[in-house]
């Protein structure tokens, strides 16, 4: 194949990886966000492989044509350098450890479980506690469509995926439903909390912040990171509390004394004397 070949080549293949990004960003589900991930990395890698080898081969035509130069082996260089310099980056921000676990979750074999949930005996309450791993959403997407008595989710939960908090936050919004912590609201959960138009814990809950993490990856790049600060921006917190969230690293997590809970309105203190507890 010419080294025209080899470019023209790349180009649907990047178009496609570019696609495949996108179409990542809006899918409806962890596992099929996961799926288009791997394959626009791949694509990636595909079409700066052809663009690498058609550069290349121009090299190589030119001396043979015209002999090796100094522009032939520049062009040379310049290939061997751009391609180290991009597997770097690549390798940084795609890593063996991030992969797998993208892999796992493709697979529909995430590490991280899905939320146990259940209604009350009364229909008034959604009961969720556990971590929030990929298929949480679509259960409780499920439950709420066949139970239209619930008023209130309850939160026990260390947090889990960020994509699957934000799914169950949204399904909270629209149907404009409280929330309260009986202990534990912590990482991703607290999207989940804030999604509630009311909201509530117990005097010993515990509410945890710090930024978020994925297998493999650094905090200061994780992806997520700036979407989870405009989550909170947008919910209505205080810059300040914003950076500390920023500022504390995922390995460990930030319990905001309740007044500050309170004043940044992370929980709205009226939950707690309207009566919307009796369905515990």
């Amino acid at each position: 194949m010419s080294e025209g070949g080899w470019l023209a080549q790349a180009l649907p293949l990047l178009l496609l990886a570019l696609l495949a990004g996108r179409a990542a960003d809006d899918a409806q589900s962890l596992q099929l966000s996961a799926l288009l991930q791997l394959a626009g990395s791949v694509l990636l890698l595909l079409s700066v492989a052809c663009c690498k080898i058609g550069v290349w081969r121009a090299a190589s035509r030119q001396a043979q044509h015209a002999g090796a130069c100094a522009t032939t082996w520049a062009l040379r260089v310049l290939v061997l350098a751009g391609g180290l310099a991009f597997g770097l980056a690549f390798a940084e921000r795609h890593g063996g450890a991030r992969t797998f676990e993208m892999g796992q979750i493709a697979l529909g074999q995430d590490p991280v479980a899905v939320v146990d949930a259940r209604i009350s005996a009364d229909g008034r309450s959604l009961l969720l506690s556990g971590t929030l791993g990929a298929g949480s959403a679509d259960k409780v997407h499920e439950l709420l469509a066949n139970a239209p008595g619930v008023r209130l989710v309850r939160l026990q939960s260390a947090g889990g995926r960020l994509f699957e908090a934000e799914s169950i936050a949204a399904d909270i919004r629209q149907r404009r439903l409280n929330t309260y912590v009986d202990g534990l609201c912590a990482s991703a959960c607290t999207m989940v909390l804030l999604a509630g138009r009311q909201r509530g814990a117990a005097p010993a809950a515990r509410i945890g912040f710090h930024r978020p993490s994925f297998a493999g990856v650094d905090d200061d790049r994780a992806v997520d990171a700036d979407a989870l600060m405009r989550y909170y921006r947008n919910a209505g917190m205080a810059r300040a509390f914003i950076d500390k969230v920023r500022a504390t690293p995922s390995h460990t997590m930030w319990f905001p004394p309740r007044k500050e809970l309170e004043r940044h309105r992370v929980l709205t203190p009226a939950l707690l004397a309207g009566g919307l507890l009796a369905s515990r």
